[in-house]
């Protein structure tokens, strides 16, 4: 554990711990430099020194720092070597994790819901395009600031599509209320298991409660792999079919079946309320096809040299050798079963394979056509960009055309795309710029605005494409998330006009806004006794909590009650500067003069300064109603404490 105080990296100033975890720790800081928090997590000592821990910290730093979206985490600094413990410094995000929201806000209404799932997908669909898997979604990993805007953290076990390194095998990784059933059974995460994730997620948010439970771990597991979903439309009949089937589509045992993009889900959720909708079926998984064909091989001349031993035999020599066995009926019997099974099979094989057809210059839809017209499926269909055949045509197939296949396999297909071009990088551009260059480059373009603290107000902040991604600009949107500038700051407030006002309507307002008010007495002819002439801070301007306000007070007209008084302060150079002292002793003696007249209160200042020398100060008193007080303090010390006559 670190303790409070702790400069890390000379640079963040541990103030407290939010949390304890199996691998790290995190805690709140302070960046001394930007003046702002920031949330810090950083190994465990004790895991410092292992490699495996180490490189899966290095993994999360890595895939979260690639990832800039306005709903992840956004991480600001890293630092793997320092004093043996790796560290990261993250966005500090002051409100609570999505379960503990779920927990006190349940029920959340239907379109609260939606529109946090928007800001959950929105980011995932990122990771996924960027080819990071999370791995790990879970409500506890899922922040909210406390305007309600969604933050995902914790990508400790995501991996990049590519990353042949890291495996699973025999092991579970993420909780397990919300992992897929491939991940239980210790599979190789897919997007599609992050789809599962968010399915779960999703039907969390609608019920208050996780679909499956119980007492171990293992049956949760289990659970997740071989019951449906329970049904959340007889609790809660107001959820609409076509939203309980985003959450059935979303959690289908295979994934196959699942949606094929976050975007795809997003796009069915967006619209799971639309009055057209209404009455649609639920969603039913496809049952899987488990019937293959079995290949038997052919055999081998040892079989059929052992085959010619059995048939050498006499009848009375085979018997002989069966009928030593305590069951040779049976072996008799079932020999000759199999050798007619055998005949049989081979006889039925021979009807099952079927030649590939010729698929070049189809559309897709012909293609799968022509494909159950022989007895196949279409398998996976790939896209390239082709000079020969018109987008949307099979180029080619896999097994290719003329191919012998057993009947109901799969026949993978190429299909030509249309010309393609890549897309510009226009984060950081002003708006009008960038839609100029999309929309010439062939894209339609959709905006939304949001806050951005470091993106100038209406520039890009994010693009819904990455930068370099080939795509269609005829059939593609962007969409442009355009910063909004700043976020109001609420310590930011215009300042109250407080000229013509008394004094005490001056000091009740400063306390209200949390001004310091200092104040100045001058004679005036036109203002009354006790009002204000005049104010430092001009009305109408943007001030903070915090700013100073000195305000110009009359004396009035009347000079005959107005006497002057002399007095001297000698300069101590060996004062010890208790007050101020790490910042203002270079400056000299601190001197504070408070008066009371006519005008002043003793309780505020009079005149605050400093001296290097021996100095004397000219007051004047107003005193028509009598007489007055002064006192003066030195160092936090009174010197003078005397009462001032006419």
């Amino acid at each position: 554990m670190i303790t409070k105080g702790y400069l890390l990296g000379e640079r963040y100033r541990i103030l407290e711990t939010l949390g304890e975890g199996g691998m790290a720790n995190v805690y709140l800081a302070e960046d001394i430099i930007l003046k702002q928090k920031v949330a810090v997590k950083m190994l465990r000592l004790d895991l410092a020194r292992d490699i495996h821990t180490v490189e899966r910290f290095k993994r999360e730093a890595l895939a979260t720092s690639e990832l800039s979206h306005p709903n992840i985490v956004s991480v600001l600094d890293v630092n793997v070597e320092t004093d043996g413990q790796p560290y990261m410094v993250m966005e500090y995000v002051s409100g609570p994790d999505l379960k503990t929201y779920i927990m006190t806000h349940n029920p959340i209404p239907l379109t609260e819901t939606i529109e946090i799932m928007d800001q959950i997908l929105s980011a995932m669909s990122l990771a996924h395009r960027r080819g990071v898997i999370h791995r790990d979604l879970k409500p506890q990993n899922i922040l909210m600031d406390n305007r309600g805007k969604i933050k995902i953290a914790d990508f400790g076990i995501a991996v990049a599509l590519n990353q042949s390194s890291v495996t699973q095998t025999n092991s579970i990784i993420g909780s397990v209320h919300y992992m897929s059933p491939e991940q239980t059974r210790g599979g190789m995460a897919t997007k599609q298991s992050d789809i599962y994730s968010l399915g779960v997620i999703l039907y969390e948010l609608l019920t208050g409660q996780v679909p499956f439970s119980g007492e171990s771990a293992m049956a949760v597991a289990l659970k997740h792999a071989q019951e449906k979903v329970p049904t959340i439309r007889k609790n809660h009949p107001e959820i609409t079919q076509a939203l309980e089937n985003v959450v059935l589509k979303a959690m289908s045992k295979n994934p196959a079946n699942r949606y094929a993009t976050i975007d795809e889900m997003r796009r069915d959720l967006d619209t799971s309320l639309d009055p057209k909708r209404i009455g649609e079926a639920p969603f039913v998984e496809p049952s899987p096809n488990n019937e293959e064909t079995m290949i038997i091989p052919a055999l081998k001349k040892e079989d059929l040299a052992q085959e010619a031993v059995v048939n050498s035999k006499k009848p009375e020599q085979l018997s002989t050798s069966v009928k030593k066995h305590k069951y040779w009926w049976a072996f008799m019997g079932l020999a000759g079963l199999l050798i007619v099974a055998l005949f049989v099979f081979a006889s039925w094989n021979s009807k099952q394979m079927v030649t590939v057809p010729d698929l070049t210059n189809q559309t897709k839809a012909e293609a799968r056509s022509r494909l159950k017209s022989v007895g196949l499926r279409m398998g996976e269909v790939s896209y390239k960009t082709s000079s020969k055949y018109s987008a949307g045509k099979v180029l080619s197939s896999l097994p290719s055309a003329g191919s012998k296949i057993a009947r109901g396999k799969s026949v993978d297909i190429v299909i030509a795309r249309a010309q393609m071009v890549t897309m510009p990088n226009v984060i950081g551009q002003n708006v009008n710029d960038a839609v100029e260059t999309l929309e010439a480059m062939g894209f339609t373009v959709k905006r939304t605005y949001v806050v951005s603290t470091t993106i100038s107000k209406n520039s890009i902040v994010d693009q819904s494409i990455m930068a370099g991604t080939r795509v269609n600009p005829k059939k593609t949107a962007v969409k442009l998330m355009i910063s909004k500038g700043k976020p109001v700051d609420p310590n930011e407030f215009k300042m109250a006009d407080l000229t013509g006002k008394k004094l005490s309507e001056a000091r009740d307002y400063a306390n209200e806004k949390g001004l310091n008010l200092k104040i100045k007495y001058e004679t005036s002819e036109s203002v009354d006794s006790g009002d204000i002439i005049s104010q430092s801070l001009d009305a109408g301007s943007k001030v903070h909590r915090g700013d100073d306000l000195t305000i110009v007070v009359s004396k009035g007209s009347n000079a005959d009650n107005t006497v002057t008084k002399e007095f001297s302060v000698s300069y101590d150079d060996s004062a010890d500067n208790d007050d101020d002292q790490d910042t203002n002793s270079s400056k000299g003696n601190h001197i504070k003069i408070y008066i009371k007249d006519d005008n002043h209160s003793i309780d505020d200042v009079y005149r605050d300064t400093y001296i290097k020398k021996d100095t004397d100060f000219s007051i004047p008193f107003t005193l028509a109603k009598g007489s007055g007080y002064i006192r003066i303090e030195q160092d936090g010390q009174t010197i003078l404490d005397e009462k001032v006559t006419k």
